[in-house]
């Protein structure tokens, strides 16, 4: 019995950290579409979200002229956020007032996200 819970800890910490994986790629690829390139993660962290849902929410801050990141309010700073809910992950754009803004929409297949090895994967994208 506590070899299935072990696994079942097991598949869900994969999962995650897959789904952290492609949330940082997906977050990436956006912030090089936007030009901003030198923006690096400062804070990635799992966000309450509704049943079915994962949202996990990422910081990037440009360094300083010295290459440093310092916890400043006063570097430039993107926060975006990711939400995976039924097969499709959903890369948003937060606002400090209003509601976020979806930027990159990603419909999987298949369960892609915590299963090895899934081919399909369809991806669409709208920048703003």
């Amino acid at each position: 019995l506590s070899a299935i819970l072990f696994t079942g800890c097991h598949f869900t910490e994969q999962a995650t950290y897959q789904q952290q994986q492609v949330c940082k790629s997906l977050a990436q690829g956006y912030l090089q579409i936007q030009n901003q390139p030198t923006y690096e993660l400062w804070k990635m962290e799992q966000a309450t979200a509704p049943a079915h849902a994962q949202i996990i929410k990422l910081t990037y801050k440009k360094p300083n002229e010295n290459g440093v990141m310092l916890s400043s309010t006063f570097l430039p700073t993107v926060e975006l956020e990711c939400k995976l809910q039924q097969q499709q992950i959903v890369v948003s754009v937060m606002q400090k007032a209003g509601p976020s803004i979806p930027v990159l929409n990603v419909q999987l297949q298949n369960e892609a996200i915590g299963t090895p090895r899934s081919p399909d994967l369809v991806a669409q994208s709208k920048t703003q």
